[in-house]
């Protein structure tokens, strides 16, 4: 069942699932116009919402009794006192250990041990009085053209983000996902380096939906903005001839290449080697299955809040290759941070 309610009955349904320990979550879809909520009540019901982590230790499904949803009207974006933190800033912590990390990779690459590696870092910034909600509605007219989420769970604290990727939408027989790689910012120009790191990625899905019986469309690649920075993306759909079991197609899809490498074996013992943390929920997915469906997204642009330690936690990653300059992956990392980390409001 899905009901329509206000944002102030949205609003005390957030805090009562919060002060009863209550794992839920809000969500947009990209270019939706209704921000959903879910509210784990360990339904029989088929629909829920679906969370797993990077190395998939960790899997969370939010079962909702009902499902709700507001609309979403440009008065709800306040005017008021609220700041944004590091707005237009070049504050952020730097990192020896990231770019010798990206030299190994290069330097491995051009061994022939992989062709492509996704490198992650993270950085924690302290706060006082964090605003959730101002900072929810922010990313919502911020990035229309992203999937936008806030979840909290008992072990695990709360979850906010913006992605740009589909990892997999499928019913029934049809299937689709979006290949996005590769990134510039600014005055910067595509060059051999983006366009390789992308075509990798499309490889991998092609090979993967090729060992079943279909037909496949791959669409034209375009440009994808979100906020300051441009993605290479390229729309990929396939209808099958049965239908097909999506768990083992997500399963052999996840990690990609987009978040992961290629090959996935040899770029993923690099990854676990070298990243010294732990990814947690960042690179995982998220989102909405039911009996015939799925529409999930890779968990990128989003933020750790640990409400205990007044801690938040942000995450970035690049697509390393053999053309990789060193300097340029590491000010991407620093401009995929900003584009969540200049949108939390702080009171």
């Amino acid at each position: 069942m899905i009901k329509k309610i206000s944002i102030f009955s949205l609003y005390k349904k957030i805090i009562k699932n919060y002060w009863d320990h209550n794992n839920f979550v809000l969500f947009r879809r990209p270019n939706e116009k209704k921000v959903f909520f879910y509210s784990h009540y360990d339904s029989q019901g088929e629909k829920f919402f679906l969370i797993q982590d990077f190395d998939k230790n960790y899997t969370i499904k939010i079962k909702p009794k009902k499902i709700y949803f507001v609309e979403i009207k440009e008065s709800l974006l306040d005017n008021n006192n609220n700041f944004t933190f590091f707005k237009n800033s070049s504050f952020l912590i730097f990192s020896y250990k990231y770019k010798n990390i990206i030299e190994k990779a290069i330097k491995n690459i051009k061994k022939g041990f992989f062709k492509k590696v996704v490198l992650s870092r993270s950085i924690k910034i302290s706060f006082q009085n964090f605003s959730l909600k101002e900072t929810f509605k922010k990313l919502i007219f911020s990035y229309p053209n992203a999937f936008i989420s806030l979840w909290y769970d008992v072990d695990h604290g709360f979850w906010i983000g913006s992605s740009p990727e589909l990892l997999m939408k499928c019913n029934k027989k049809e299937f689709k996902t979006s290949v996005l790689a590769g990134t510039i910012w600014g005055n910067y120009k595509w060059t051999k380096k983006e366009i390789k790191e992308h075509q990798i990625v499309i490889k991998y899905i092609i090979h993967l939906l090729k060992s079943y019986k279909g037909s496949i469309i791959i669409e034209k690649t375009k440009i994808e903005k979100i906020g300051h920075l441009k993605h290479l993306k390229t729309p990929i759909s396939f209808s099958f001839l049965k239908e097909p079991d999506f768990y083992e197609i997500l399963n052999r899809m996840h990690p990609t290449p987009s978040i992961c490498g290629f090959p996935k074996k040899e770029s993923l013992k690099f990854i676990q080697k070298h990243e010294e943390y732990k990814r947690n929920f960042y690179t995982g997915y998220i989102g909405i299955v039911d009996k015939k469906n799925m529409e999930l997204y890779l968990n990128l642009r989003c933020a750790r809040i640990k409400e205990n330690k007044k801690e938040i936690t942000l995450y970035a990653g690049s697509g390393i290759t053999m053309n990789s300059n060193v300097n340029h992956e590491y000010i991407e990392t620093e401009n995929k941070i900003k584009n969540i980390l200049s949108k939390l409001v702080f009171k």
